[in-house]
């Protein structure tokens, strides 16, 4: 038996910044919608799990800033486009009959590491969907931390159980805490202790085991900063090592409803409203859609390095250029493409002078990946 536990707002957040803006005809923003289920279904064909979750966090604070006021202080506020899709993607989750998990007081991971725990005692082989490396504390033998990345523009998914965090770290699950209990983490606003980084920090806990092993023996870490450090911010340690450990034993229970019903009439109903058309087949069907043969694009053959990692291209492509073709040239000859051969360049000159902000990053990118794929390889142009 096995359960998929999804990092709701971390797929969600990603799935948004790696899709330019979508919208369906009522001005309504998807993109992020649109992203999420490709995420989600692609680890549900490749896990086929018995049971499925996605944890949410609550826009509420947590007994982590009972602790420590500042705990995500630095974080910024999440955009409204992205923020007018969380109740979107819950709806559609729960016409799709998928349990929804959130716990007042506690964060997603929180969830997440309990639910986890509870599934393994029980049997229940847990693999868990996350952008997020503190995940990596829960690795066992049977807990499985899957992390979608991007590189080069192509999505990549990295596995670890416990073996594989010692492997890549140096250090246990468990000694990844500690880890991060010294070097801090700035996205978390967790203080760690001031002038030790990533490297140092993973030479002390090899060395010597655990933070309190550590700091027992301050007066003999080297470098002597390092030493002297850890020894005036001790306390500091300690309470960066309690906001970094996920909690295991929050008061929630796994919801292990079998997977029956994802593709009712209700779910299909908010597919088609929400216009995400790449989905129909599946949930018309009931199932899984993978009959292509491989990332194609328009008829240009197969996708060397699409820049959405796995997602449908033929289908993203219509449903961008439908929903965008003000915005997106598209080139039929060969003149056509020689003229806008500077402009290319042009773009691509200021996309590395970063002087772009988000919204216009993922458009050049587009942009840039049409020019490349259907222009380029279509006239060979050099």
């Amino acid at each position: 038996m096995k359960i998929l536990l999804f990092d709701g707002f971390s797929i969600l957040n990603r799935a948004f910044y790696a899709l330019p803006p979508l919208t369906n005809s009522a001005g309504e923003y998807t993109n992020a919608v649109y992203g999420f289920l490709n995420m989600f279904f692609r680890f549900v064909d490749e896990e086929k799990p018995d049971y499925i979750t996605v944890a949410f966090d609550l826009p509420k604070p947590t007994f982590r800033h009972e602790m420590f006021g500042a705990y995500k202080g630095t974080r910024k506020s999440m955009p409204d486009e992205l923020r007018v899709q969380v109740p979107t993607i819950k709806a559609l989750l729960e016409k799709m009959e998928i349990p929804i998990a959130a716990l007042e007081g506690y964060e997603a991971d929180d969830v997440i590491g309990t639910l986890a725990k509870k599934a393994e005692a029980q049997g229940i082989t847990p693999v868990i969907i996350s952008g997020d490396r503190d995940l990596l504390q829960l690795a066992t033998e049977k807990i499985k931390i899957r992390l979608p990345k991007t590189r080069a523009g192509k999505t990549e998914v990295e596995d670890y159980n416990a073996a594989d965090v010692l492997a890549k770290y140096g250090v246990t699950p468990t000694a990844y805490i500690d880890v991060k209990a010294l070097m801090g983490d700035t996205s978390d606003n967790i203080p760690g202790v001031p002038g030790i980084g990533e490297k140092t920090a993973t030479k002390i806990i090899t060395e010597y085991g655990s933070l309190q092993n550590a700091i027992a023996n301050a007066a003999e870490i080297k470098p002597k900063k390092a030493s002297e450090n850890l020894a005036e911010f001790k306390e500091q340690a300690v309470l960066s090592q309690k906001l970094a450990a996920i909690e295991t034993n929050a008061p929630i229970e796994p919801e292990l409803k079998e997977i029956k019903n994802m593709y009712n009439p209700g779910a299909i109903a908010e597919i088609k409203r929400l216009e995400l058309k790449s989905h129909f087949k599946r949930f018309e069907k009931g199932g899984s859609t993978r009959q292509q043969s491989g990332n194609r694009v328009d008829g240009l053959g197969p996708v060397d390095n699409p820049p959405f990692g796995d997602y449908k291209y033929q289908d993203l492509a219509a449903d961008l250029l439908d929903r965008h073709s003000s915005e997106i040239k598209i080139i039929t000859d060969r003149q056509e493409a020689v003229n806008f051969f500077p402009l290319w360049q042009k773009i691509t000159q200021r996309r590395q002078s970063a002087r772009f902000g988000m919204k216009q990053m993922t458009k050049i990118h587009w942009l840039d990946w049409v020019y490349q794929r259907r222009i380029h390889k279509r006239y060979m142009l050099r």
